[in-house]
Order: structure tokens, then C-alpha cells, then sequence
């Protein structure tokens, strides 16, 4: 009679077993953050921002130009953008400003070509914006006397409200409209337009 001997199939010691399935997500989630921080590092904007004070000889620079939707929709312009409000930031931290605008910012030893306001003060959490223009009613019935500065010249301007501020946010790059109800607001943002305009004199 012939026996027949059964062996024991032998595992491969070095063959990798199945990885628990919350093993496999933790690698997957520890990847893909660890790709993004080196994509945010990567793509990080290192464009040297000086900033210039206010002066008045800042009304004879040139206006402000409007960004295109090319601009607007390019992600390292976009990166530019927030590179300088970031400075801007640092800036209103130290300094007794309410506005600042793109004349206030010279990147690569060259002013700001496109028509930037940042409010050192929030307001209703708008910080900057782009193209900013304002439509006012010519049924605008309120007044206000609005003390305004800028460098080392002070006035009194009489400002009509309520009106529609028209701006590209510059946190979310689209369109947005507001109106204009409060007195304090229609000085801030008209002053604010009229220096990017280079019409404050």
C-alpha cells in the first residue's frame, strides 16, 4: 500500500500581507497633505514688497489700471495679490493708517500697477479689493463733511451717499457689490477711489 505524504504549502516570508484598511487611509491622507504643504511651498510668491508711505506727490503716479480677466483668473497673479496684502497686513499692524492702495507698494523696486485699496480696519469683512468704482445716484440725498488725510495733507470734503461700490474681491477674485448706506464707510471707500483714481487733491 502506498501512503502519500501531505505537506504544508510554505508561506513566503517576504510577501507583504493585506494592510489593515485604516492603515491604508492614514498613508493616503498623510500623502496627500504632505504633497499639498510642498505644492504651497513650491508655488509660495518670494517677490521682495517694499512699502512706500503715503505722500501727495502720489496723485501725479498714474491711476490705477483695472486687471483683466486674464489676470484675474492666472493663479501666480492671483499668489502677487496676496503676497502684497500680507505685507500690507504687517504694515497697518505698526502704522495708523485706514487705507492703503497700490501706490503704497513697490514689488520688484517697481509701484503697483493695478488698482489695489486694503483697509487696515475690515469693514464687514472686506479687507482689499481690485478695480474698485463707485456709481452714485444723481438721487443721492445725504451728505457727509468727511475729514480726509493723506500724507501730510488734511481736508474736509463733502461727500454724497448712498452709492454702489463695484470691486473684484482679492481673496476670492470675483465680482461683488455692496451699497453704501453708512456716512463713515462713504468717506473711507470715496477717498479710498479717489486716490487710486489720482484724482485727491
Amino acid at each position: 500500500m502506498i501512503q502519500f505524504c501531505k505537506f504544508n504549502k510554505r508561506t513566503n516570508i517576504y510577501q507583504d500581507r493585506p494592510r489593515p484598511q485604516w492603515q491604508r487611509m492614514l498613508v493616503y491622507i498623510a500623502g496627500t497633505g504632505v504633497v499639498f504643504l510642498l505644492s504651497m511651498w513650491l508655488l509660495r510668491d518670494t517677490t521682495p514688497i517694499q512699502f512706500s508711505p503715503p505722500v501727495l506727490e502720489d496723485m501725479s503716479k498714474p491711476r490705477g489700471e483695472m486687471a483683466s480677466k486674464t489676470q484675474l483668473e492666472d493663479v501666480y497673479w492671483r499668489m502677487s495679490i496676496r503676497h502684497a496684502s500680507t505685507a500690507l497686513e504687517e504694515i497697518c499692524k505698526h502704522e495708523d493708517y485706514t487705507v492703503l492702495t497700490h501706490k503704497n507698494i513697490i514689488m520688484d523696486g517697481q509701484t503697483m500697477l493695478y488698482s489695489y485699496i486694503y483697509l487696515c480696519n475690515a469693514i464687514d469683512d472686506v479687507q482689499s479689493v481690485l478695480n474698485a468704482r463707485t456709481v452714485i445716484s444723481r438721487n443721492a440725498a445725504k451728505t457727509v463733511n468727511c475729514l480726509e488725510t493723506y500724507g501730510n495733507t488734511t481736508k474736509t470734503i463733502v461727500r454724497k451717499y448712498p452709492f454702489s461700490l463695484k470691486y473684484i474681491s482679492s481673496q476670492t477674485f470675483q465680482p461683488q457689490t455692496r451699497v453704501i448706506r453708512n456716512a463713515r464707510e462713504a468717506c473711507i471707500w470715496l477717498h479710498a477711489v479717489d486716490i487710486v483714481e489720482s484724482i485727491w487733491d
